[in-house]
Formats: C-alpha cells, structure tokens, sequence
C-alpha cells in the first residue's frame, strides 16, 4: 500500500479517465463485464463514515461514484450526494503571490484527499493475468476483501481527527468517507491488479458529530504496518480459497524478504515488471529522428524538449483498452515462460498449502511471547527508539509465513504480539502527568490528548550503553598528553601533509588530547578539516606515548581505508575489531598454552614451529587488544551503532586507554539503533572540541550556506536558487540534466559525483552512465551479467558490495564501497580488476560478481560521505530529509549543485497521469527542515518528559489553575 497526498482537484481527471463510458457500462453485467468495455469499472464508495452523509441517510457502501459526486468530493470537499460543504471550505486554491525574492508563486492548495494505493504481490498480477475468468474474478474477490479489512482496521486504529489548541486534541472519528477505483495494469502496461482507494480528508467526530480535518500524522505513522496487514490479508484470502502457497523471495535492495506465490518464478514476475513508458518510447523515437537530421545527440534541455512533445503527442493518441486486449496481450509474452495452455498452469498453483489454517486460539501466550523478543530485537537494532507501530509493522512481517483463518484472527495475533513486545521495552514517553477529564477520554479509556500508539519506546539495553558511554565521556582519568606537547603544535607538520595545522584545528587537537576524557568527542562541519586535525592528533599522541599508539577505526572497510591515508595509521572497520577483540579469552588462553608447552621444550624442529605459532598467535593478540596510554580513533563516528562505541569504549577503560569520536552529527546516521555521537557532543554543550571553519568550498556564500543547510534552516534554499545551483523539473528532466552536467564535467577532467539518497535513483543514473561509455566506445557493450540483469563490460566503472578479505587485491583485500575499473571478463563469468590509478588489481569470481558488484558512475549518499570531489550533482525528492541532502550538497569543492524533482510520486507504476509540480524552493526547504537522524534513547526520553510536563500542556490537560500555581509552573517534581 502506497499513499499519495491529493490537492483539491488533483487527481479528479486521471481517476475518471480509464473508467468505462455509461454507454458501455451500462451494458455489463459484474466485474467479468468489463473484460470486453473500454476502460475499468466505475468507482465505489467504501468507509463507514459514508453513514453520516446526505444528511444522516448516509450511502450505501459499494454503491457506484458518479463523476460529479467525485468532483464534489476532491474539487470542493463537499459532501458527494447533497453538495453540503463539509467542515471548513477549502482555500488557497488558484491563488498567486510574490515571495521576498520577488517572485511570483502559487499559493499551496489544500490536501483534498489521501490516495491509498493497494497493489497485489507481482505474483499474484501475473497468475491473475494467465487464470480464466472464474479465477480470476476469485482473486479480483480476494484482493478486496483484504483491502476492506485494512480499511475497517484503519477506522478503529488508525483515522483520527485533531481539534483543539494546535491540534492537542485528538478525537476518534466515525469512519472514512472513500471512493475506490479498480486498475489493470501498471504505466508500463504490464498486469497491476491495483485500488486506489481515495480517503477524503474530511471525518466526522464521534465527540460532537462535526466534520473536520482527517489527522495525516497518524496515516503515515502507521502506514507501513498498514501496507504490512495487507499484504498478510491478501495471501491469508487467497490461500483460503485457492490453496495458493507463499515463499520468500529476496529483494536486491533490501534484507526483507518479500512474499511471492509459490510457482511463480522470478523469470517471469520481471518479464511483466518493467519500467518503461509509452512516452519513454516516443521520446526515444525523436531522439533517434533528431539523431539522423542533425547528426549529434541532442542536449538535455533539448531532450527535454522532445519529451514534452511526444507527452502532448502520446496523450492525444492515448486509448484506455479493454481488458480482454490487454490480457490477450499478456498471454502472447507469458507463452515462453509457462506455455499456451496458461488457465491450466495458473490451476497448478492451487493446492500446495497443505498446512491448516491457524487461528488465535491456536497460538499460546509462550509462542507469541517469543515472537515479541524477536519482534523487538528486529526493531531495536534498527532504530534507538520506536513507537508501536513500529512494533506492530515488524509484528505483521514476521507473520508473513503463517496463514490465518480469519482476518479477525491475523489481527487479533499481530495487536497481542505488538503488546508482548512493548512490554519488553521501556517506555519513554511518560504516562498523563494530571488526570484526564472524562470528557476528554475515549471509549476505551485512553486519553484524547495523545495519538493511539504515539508513545515512544527503547530498549533498557540500550538505555544501559548510553548511559556507560555518558559517564565515560564525563571521566577525565583516562590517558592524555602533556602541555609540552601541545605547545608545538603550531608549528608541527601533519605527517602526510604538506602544511601545519590551522590555529582552529591546532586548539581542537589539545583539546582532546589534554582533556584526560576515557571518551572523547571532535565534531566537524562538512569541509573543516576533520582529516588534517585527526593527524595532528595521531602526531601529538605518537610525540607523548611512542609510535604504535594510535589504533584508526571507521563504521565501513571503505571508510576506515580513507582514515588510514588520512592519519597514516592501520586501520580496521569497526566489526571486524570487535569480532576479534571478543576472541580475546580464547588467544590468551591458546598463548597460556604455548607458555607451558615451551617451557620445557627441547630445541627442535617441532620446538621452532611451535614458538612461530606463538608469535602469530602474540601479534594477533596484540593487533586485536588495547593497552595502556593507546587511543583509539573512530572516524565517521555519527555512523556508528551506539553498541559498537558502547563495546570499544568498554574495552579501552579496562586497558587504560581513550577513545576519541570524529564526525559531524548533522550528516548520515548509522544504519543500525545509533544517535551516540550526538548525544555525547549535547552533554559536553559548548566545552566540545569543534571544527567550525569550513574550508572545503572555493565560495564564500556556499562555506557559509552549507552551515545554514546543516542547522536545517529552510530558508537557505533560497540561496542557493539565487546562485543558480538549482535544477528542477519532473524526474526524467531532472535526471537528464544531472547526467548531462556530470558528463561535461567529467569531460573537462574534473572529479565529478551523481549522486542520489536513493538507490533506485543510483542504477538509473549508473544504466545511462554505461549506455553512454558504451555509444562512445568506452566501453564494451557485452561482457558478464549480475543477478539483477545488468551488464557489465571492459572499462566500466564499477564499486564492490561485500567486504572479503580472502580476495587479495596486492596491498589488500576487496571491501564493500571500492571502486573500480573492469579490466577483463572472463567466459566463467568472473572479471578482473583494478583502481581507478592502476595500482591494486583484483580477481573477483563469478558468484561474488553476481551478487556483490555493481556499477559506480552514481554513488547513494552513505557511500558518498567522506568522499570530496570537485563537482557533485545531487538528486532530491519530496522524501529527501536534511542529513542525505547535507552530504549530498557538500561533496564538491568547485560547485554542488542540486536537481530537484518537483514531481515525485511514491508508486511510479500505479501513476496514471503527471503529477502537479511543487515549487523547488519549497521541496528543497522542506527537505532541509525535516530530519531523518536516530536519536539517542537518552535525548528523546528528555524530549518526551519536557513536553509533559510543560505548562502549556497541564493548562491544556485541564489542571485546575490552583495545582498549576502549587507547581510553581513547573509542573511535577
């Protein structure tokens, strides 16, 4: 299930536009009707809230949607059947004004509606596709059966409405008003059984029968344990019925797995998924007949020209087929794939569930109590806090295996599991700090002035690792160095570096290495030198404790390479450290066994083997422990799961030695639970060493923009649309003038990034990086093929997915995030490479090809971060937050510039007409404003007490004037 907001009017057209002409609807007779009309069924009506209009007479779920009533609905906000204007009248709508910068914009509409989006597994489209007609209209049956139940779920969980002072109220709400609208098939023609459920975003108060604003928040909170639901419904409904089984299928992007039919195999769900269009085509056709008269290839702007016309010419050819012609169609392509008698191989699906169907009762308390431990190990390492919906999404999942009878059954399994699991976490929101008003309570008693399921939670595990890592970073008997030392550093040379350290960079450096801290903290901006500072610091350490002192770590094999040519040091990434250091006991007691068996030894052959196995043993014990007076630096140190620091940390105080963090909490955050750094850098407040002078930019309005960009004030968007480093446009023009920039820039010699948060983005821009290098002869265009149908040839440019260290590349071993040059492919499917300076070379095999290499003209903006070019092209969307968009934006020393797709759309293949374009500005401010950073457990439990306990909140709660003033205004002790 995806979601996509609907201003007023939007999406009017697109979704009457397929919809069969009364003519020929008039003429069907059921759903199989419309196998042989022109278009898709009309639209019905479904929600419960659909009782409280045409003034309480209410309308009948499943009754058909006129085009005026749906124009009612998303054109006006009214009610579909009497035109009465529900709630507050929309405004903004066609309205212009000038911004400060003299510009003229378009005044933001109102969200009419939400978009609800439910598309089957590409599994399912396909067999529903070959099946005959009773089949298919049983899993057509399916379908909206486990939709229904999602949408009944959601009116008793999930839709709510907000009144009140600043939306403190949140009241429950009679049900939905929505209309759904049966697709076919996705943009690109291939099968897409799919529902756009469109919910109007006006509910009706259960407190006082008003209609009012639909609460957004919550849609999208729980949206995913939603689409989840759904996604269980649908296979519970057509098991039941067809005996279909279910199989995890790995995703490439992705460690969830996702759930296809048993006997539906991979070859043919990617031969009914692809992601062409119809304009695509068209524009290629003009590119090809531009080619031919001009003899060149056209610019991007030119290209984006041609698109637009074969958009005009496409959407005047455009013809909405029946059903029966597209099926037709779909036969024709799935004969090499499952044969021409496709009815009776759909009829073999049937049957391979032979397990019964479980009900609740069938589960016990213990079974579930287990699943909850899971459930909360899954989301914990993935996230510092979480909020039940979380708990509840990672719930349905890991019920994905198991069939229930009853949807009744599935959630009343996947609510008690959710409630087990929260029940082994502590909560960090605190419970009502007053008591609550009985009119301001709902009908199970909860309080009305918090959302269902919005209160914060965490693991006391984690709790526990913050709390250690605070109370190192407040000791100061840890190891240090004199003030003898740090008195030269002025006039020390940076080893590796050709001059001496700044007089900002010079004062961070005493500062940790004076300060006696067990566990420190160097923050830096993008840009400030937080390598040439991080050698000063080895510099100044080695000077007072010797060589050999300083131990480089980093989050990523790639990234603790940088920081090895950064500081001059061995380096190891930080899960290969304390997967070794915890082998510990067993080296020291392997070397208590070497000590005893040499100490009688006679010398020997077997004596001497026996002394080098110790030596080996020896130096990997002393690679792989600390000991006093070391320092430990991690770099990329935002990056870092708070339970890696937490063990490191661990380790160097019982060993005497001090661990320094180096990083900058405004870039990317830690794929795993994480928030430490920052966490560490508020508790040390302004006594915390920080970088501040950013020196990586030849402009003085970016150095001082990029600042603005990282304290996420949105108004600097503006800024950098004054200078010109903005771009925008739907998505294929944005991406055609990012890939057109980046290719003169490479042409020019310079070191250019594409760069984009997603990583579907990343292989669009990698697929037109290579089909370039290929028409200029480059690069061959054959060669070996990876698992997800990519070819990769002689000198493509290409980045390795998995660290192995037994693949030697002469002075290491390939690790996840290198990058590199093919040199040769081989018959076996194997490829030799080497860097992109030609010094190391590697021999990858042809499993490790096709699973873990990929092409790297585009990088994401994990990959990117560390990295300094001279140019970067950044992708945003609507769904970029401020942490991506910072390392994208602050890459490249020359320019930074940043393509802003103003027409996004979260399902491209259930779109079925453009999008509206946002203003640039807008997008990109929104992004800058909106963080997606993991906060610590310790910050938000902070952030969650303060907002009890504000005055403003117990004056909201109702507290009676009187217990305010004994509060002193400061709410409970």
């Amino acid at each position: 299930m995806s979601i996509r907001r609907m201003t007023l009017g939007a999406g009017y057209r697109y979704l009457m536009s397929s919809v069969a002409r009364a003519d020929e609807a008039t003429k069907v007779v059921g759903l199989t009707g419309y196998y042989a009309a022109t278009g898709t069924p009309p639209g019905w009506f479904l929600g419960a809230g659909l009782a409280g209009l045409a003034g309480g007479a209410g309308v009948e779920p499943g009754s058909q949607v006129t085009e005026e009533q749906l124009w009612r609905m998303l054109g006006m906000l009214q009610d579909p059947v009497t035109g009465e204007q529900l709630g507050r009248p929309p405004t903004g709508a066609g309205m212009v004004f000038v911004d400060h910068l003299g510009r003229v914009r378009k005044a933001k509409a109102s969200v009419a509606g939400f978009d609800l989006t439910f598309s089957v597994p590409k599994s399912v489209s396909v067999a529903w596709a070959l099946a005959d007609e009773p089949t298919r209209a049983r899993i057509y049956a399916a379908h909206q059966r486990a939709l229904k139940a999602v949408i009944a779920y959601g009116e008793s969980q999930v839709f709510a409405t907000r009144t009140g002072h600043a939306g403190a109220i949140i009241e429950d709400v009679r049900g939905v008003v929505a209309a759904a609208f049966d697709h076919w098939d996705s943009r690109a023609g291939d099968p897409q059984l799919h529902t756009h459920v469109v919910v109007l975003n006006r509910v009706q108060s259960v407190v006082d029968g008003r209609w009012r604003t639909l609460d957004s928040k919550g849609l999208f909170r729980a949206a995913v344990g939603m689409s989840e639901l759904y996604n269980g419904l649908l296979a519970d409904e057509l098991t039941k019925d067809l005996g279909w089984a279910w199989v995890p299928q790995e995703r490439a992007r992705s460690t969830e797995p996702k759930w296809e039919v048993d006997g539906v195999g991979k070859e043919l769900r990617e031969e009914f998924s692809q992601r062409s269009s119809v304009i695509e085509k068209a524009k290629n056709e003009l590119v090809d007949a531009f080619m031919a008269t001009r003899g060149r290839q056209p610019s991007a702007r030119e290209v984006i020209g041609l698109r637009q016309r074969a958009t005009l010419a496409t959407r005047e050819a455009k013809q909405v087929k029946p059903l029966a012609e597209l099926i037709q169609g779909w036969r024709v392509r799935g004969r090499d794939f499952v044969g021409y008698d496709q009815p009776a191989w759909v009829a073999g699906l049937a049957g391979r569930h032979t397990q019964r169907l479980v009900t609740a009762h069938d589960l016990g308390e213990g079974i579930l109590a287990d699943a909850a431990t899971l459930v909360v190990a899954k989301v914990a390492d993935k996230r510092a806090t979480f909020t039940r919906a979380n708990l509840l999404a990672e719930v349905h999942r890991q019920l994905h295996g198991v069939r229930f009878a009853t949807p009744a059954d599935r959630i009343h399994v996947a609510e008690r599991t959710a409630t087990l699991a929260a029940d082994r976490a502590v909560m960090l929101t605190p419970a009502e700090v007053l008591h609550v008003p009985e009119h301001l309570r709902r009908v199970d008693g909860s309080s009305m002035l918090r959302a269902r399921n919005s209160e914060v939670y965490a693991t006391q595990e984690l709790l526990d690792a913050e709390a250690r890592l605070l109370a190192a970073g407040q000791a100061s008997d840890g190891p240090a160095v004199s003030t003898s030392v740090t008195a030269r550093l002025g006039r020390m040379i940076v080893p590796g570096k050709e001059h001496v350290l700044s007089a900002e960079q010079a004062h961070a450096v005493a500062a940790v290495v004076t300060s006696g801290r067990r566990l420190d903290v160097l923050v830096g901006a993008a840009g400030t030198g937080k390598s040439t500072a991080m050698a000063g610091v080895r510099a100044a350490w080695e000077a007072e404790h010797g060589p050999g002192s300083v131990v480089g770590l980093a989050p990523s094999a790639a990234s603790a390479e940088v920081l090895a040519d950064a500081v001059g040091v061995t380096t190891e990434n930080t899960a290969k450290w304390i997967s070794e250091n915890q082998r510990t006991p067993e080296r020291e007691q392997r070397l208590r066994e070497y000590a005893a068996r040499l100490s009688g030894a006679y010398p020997c052959v077997a004596t001497r083997q026996l002394q080098q196995r110790a030596a080996v043993e020896r130096a990997a014990y002393g690679r792989w422990t600390l000991r006093p007076g070391q320092l430990v630096i991690i770099d990329e140190a935002s990056m870092a799961a708070t339970k890696d620091l937490d063990h490191i940390t661990a380790v160097a105080t019982r060993a005497g030695a001090k661990v320094l963090l180096v990083g900058d909490w405004a870039q990317l955050s830690s794929v795993q639970a994480g928030g430490a750094f920052e966490l560490l850098a508020d508790d040390r407040g302004a006594d915390v060493a920080t970088l501040h002078d950013v020196r990586r930019f030849r402009h003085e309005w970016e150095r001082d923009a990029t600042l603005q960009l990282r304290a996420g004030n949105p108004e600097v968007a503006d800024t950098y649309l004054t200078h010109g480093r903005i771009e925008a446009g739907a998505r294929e023009d944005v991406l055609d003038l990012l890939f057109d920039a980046w290719l003169g820039d490479t042409g020019a010699g310079r070191q250019s990034l594409m760069i984009a948060a997603d990583a579907q983005t990343v292989a669009d821009l990698n697929a037109r990086a290579r089909a370039h290098s290929v028409a200029v002869g480059a690069v061959v265009d054959g060669g070996v093929t990876t698992s997800d149908g990519t070819t990769i040839g002689v000198g493509d440019v290409v980045v390795t997915r998995l660290n192995v260290r037994a693949l030697s590349t002469g002075r290491g071993w390939v690790k996840n995030g290198d990058d590199w040059i093919v040199r040769e492919t081989r018959d076996d499917g194997s490829v030799r490479l080497t860097r992109p300076d030609g010094v190391e070379v590697a021999i990858l095999p042809a499993a490790y090809v096709a699973e873990h290499l990929e092409l790297g003209y585009a990088s994401t903006a994990h990959r990117a971060q560390g990295r300094t070019v001279d140019t970067a092209h950044a992708y945003v969307t609507a769904t970029t937050t401020r942490e991506p968009l910072y390392v994208m934006a602050t890459r490249g020393r020359e320019s930074n510039r940043i393509y802003v797709d103003t027409a996004h759309d979260p399902d491209d293949a259930t779109r079925h007409s453009e999008p509206d374009h946002a203003d640039p500005a807008e997008v990109l401010g929104r992004a800058i404003a909106t963080t997606g950073a993991d906060s610590s457990a310790t910050q938000t439990r902070r952030v969650e007490t303060a907002t009890a306990r504000a005055l403003w909140r117990l004056e909201r709660d109702g507290a009676p004037s009187l217990a305010v003033r004994d509060l002193g205004g400061r709410g409970p002790a």
